[in-house]
């Protein structure tokens, strides 16, 4: 999956690239997993923080973000489903950043943490925008699967 640099000047790294792009993958999607899971793990989003910004059922949304979480570092973890989990996560993201990390609502003293989680959700997205189109790798239960 990796190309070539467009100069050579710039080829240096490519060797080494598509040599480990295997681990490289798997490495990032561990990573990732690793983010899902400590939130998850960190009780987070719970019904009290959902109810503080309006969501219908507080207590259903908490429990349906912490399965979408779950669904997501398995996904990714073990590579099943890899693409539908990078979805399913960007999506999770995406709702994350516009309901729960709209910095400029917040009162001033709370608002460079919120501008941080912002922006560490729209980095997530990149990652995970990359492993939708890249796929798990072959170290990935999806490769197993395919034969």
């Amino acid at each position: 999956m990796t190309e070539r640099s467009s100069h050579s000047y710039l080829a240096l790294t490519d060797g080494i690239a598509t040599r480990a792009t295997d681990p490289i993958l798997l490495a990032g999607r561990v990573l990732l997993a690793v983010l899902f899971l400590m939130t998850v793990w960190g009780g987070g989003p719970n019904a009290d923080y959902l109810k503080s910004l309006g969501y219908p059922a507080p207590a259903v949304m908490s429990t349906l973000a912490h399965v979408v979480e779950w669904v997501v570092v398995v996904s990714l973890l073990f590579g099943v489903g890899t693409r539908y989990g990078a979805l399913l996560a960007i999506a999770f993201v995406v709702i994350a950043f516009a309901t729960a990390h709209r910095y400029w609502d917040f009162p001033q003293a709370a608002q460079n943490l919120q501008y941080t989680l912002l922006s560490k959700d729209l980095a997530i997205t990149g990652g995970l925008l990359l492993l939708f189109v890249t796929g798990p790798g072959r170290w990935s239960v999806d490769e197993r699967l395919r034969g």
